[in-house]
């Protein structure tokens, strides 16, 4: 979340933050530390109701908000609404099963996790997988600590979880603040958060002009691009590949378009060999399974040649100059990789370029600060984290471009109106 927050504030913002922000760093991991060795020593100081109260609010609000959400995006926050409103009411009974349900929850979570991190990195081999590997088998032990919490109790379960995100956060914020610092002037944060050598670094101007026209992501999700009716598979066919009544496998597409001149459309050049003998080979993210690439040159011959996208994201603020410059770098590498260099990420890195520091012209620090209450930054970071440890998808980019769009272009008006004039738009 925090990568992703401090991406739409800028690089000016960052640089000018990078103190504040490692001195944010060691205290909330301080703090951290303190909560989980409260859990540890069984003192009990951390105020639980409170927390519980705080959870419970914020589940109530999220629930209410889903209803005016639309897609995926409406079961996400009904997601998370109910999650936290169940461990809420959990910590409000003060019981010592409640204690025990919470443990095995969050053990569970953090299982589910560290085994989904060990297995993509393992499958997909993409650069520093061995550091996200052990990572995974670290989230594992703490799963498992959580689950016998010896020589401690499970009534530390809540300082322990909470203290852990909290050392786990500010870790992550002072490493940050050291790349932030080291920083030179007009290198951008969406090329340092891209994979190592997928995007060069590229300079740009200090002040950030609002762009005229418009930035349209398309999207060819792969029911919509099927040929004919595909088998119901509502997760799957969302999020990884349709498959008709034929046979036939559609992955579905994405572009990215700046209309009149810029449009971000990759395909390989020739049809990659996608048989279950070679589906875990060419799953790996490594220089064997690059293959030549091919750009589309605008999306009025991609439709004509193909189909219309079904999926229109439109940003209307936005830095035209950096996505032209990402452009120019980005296009001199014509290859294609199934996980890492595909046509959903060339459109994720080239989104992140072009939205880099345009929340940092409404506000510095106080609109820095109500990012993190907006559950679509949530869902945003959760989306990238899942797509950058496995693969971009059609699904997953269209999640994602929605939540960005909600980032950049707030409702202005209540969470009452936003409840009565639900979106009517398709999944």
């Amino acid at each position: 979340m925090l990568q992703l927050a401090l991406l739409l504030m800028g690089a000016n913002f960052v640089r000018k933050s990078a103190p504040v922000l490692a001195i944010m760093g060691v205290l909330w991991s301080g703090l951290g530390v303190i909560v989980f060795m409260d859990g540890l020593e069984g003192m009990r100081y951390f105020p639980f109701h409170v927390f519980g109260l705080i959870l419970l609010a914020e589940s109530l609000v999220t629930l209410f908000l889903a209803g005016s959400a639309s897609g995926a995006k409406k079961s996400v926050f009904y997601f998370k609404g109910g999650i936290f409103c169940f461990i809420a009411v959990l910590i409000l009974s003060g019981r010592e099963s409640s204690n025990l349900l919470l443990a095995i929850l969050f053990g569970f979570a953090f299982f589910i996790t560290g085994l989904f991190v060990m297995a993509s990195a393992w499958v997909v081999r993409y650069d520093r997988w061995r550091q996200v590997f052990f990572s995974g088998v670290a989230q594992l032990i703490f799963a498992l600590f959580l689950f016998l919490p010896y020589p401690t109790h499970h009534h530390g379960t809540i300082s322990q979880f909470v203290g852990m995100i909290m050392i786990l956060g500010g870790i992550q914020c002072i490493p940050l603040a050291y790349r932030a610092f080291k920083m030179r002037d007009g290198v951008t944060l969406s090329a340092m958060m891209a994979p190592p050598g997928l995007i060069p670094v590229i300079a740009l101007p200090a002040a950030i002009a609002r762009a005229e026209g418009s930035l349209i992501v398309h999207i060819w999700t792969p029911e919509g691009s099927a040929a004919n009716s595909p088998v119901p598979r509502p997760v799957f066919n969302r999020y990884i590949a349709a498959v008709d009544v034929h046979g036939v496998i559609s992955t579905g597409h994405a572009a990215l378009e700046m209309p009149p001149e810029l449009y971000i459309s990759l395909y390989p050049a020739a049809d990659i060999d996608r048989s279950p003998a070679e589906f875990f080979n060419t799953l790996k993210a490594i220089q064997e399974n690059n293959v030549p690439g091919l750009y589309q040159k605008s999306y009025i011959s991609e439709a004509a040649g193909w189909c219309e996208s079904d999926r229109k994201i439109v940003f209307s603020d936005f830095n035209a100059q950096a996505l032209q410059q990402f452009w120019e770098s980005y296009r001199q590498l014509v290859i294609y990789n199934l996980t890492w260099r595909n046509c959903s990420s060339s459109v994720a890195y080239g989104l992140e370029a072009a939205l880099e520091g345009v929340i940092s012209r409404h506000g510095g620090w106080w609109r820095f600060l109500k990012l993190f209450f907006m559950p679509e930054l949530w869902i945003a970071a959760q989306l990238r984290k899942r797509a950058t440890t496995m693969a971009w998808t059609p699904g997953l980019m269209l999640d994602y471009a929605r939540a960005l769009h909600a980032l950049v272009h707030p409702v202005r008006h209540s969470w009452f109106t936003r409840w009565r004039q639900r979106d009517k738009s398709p999944l």
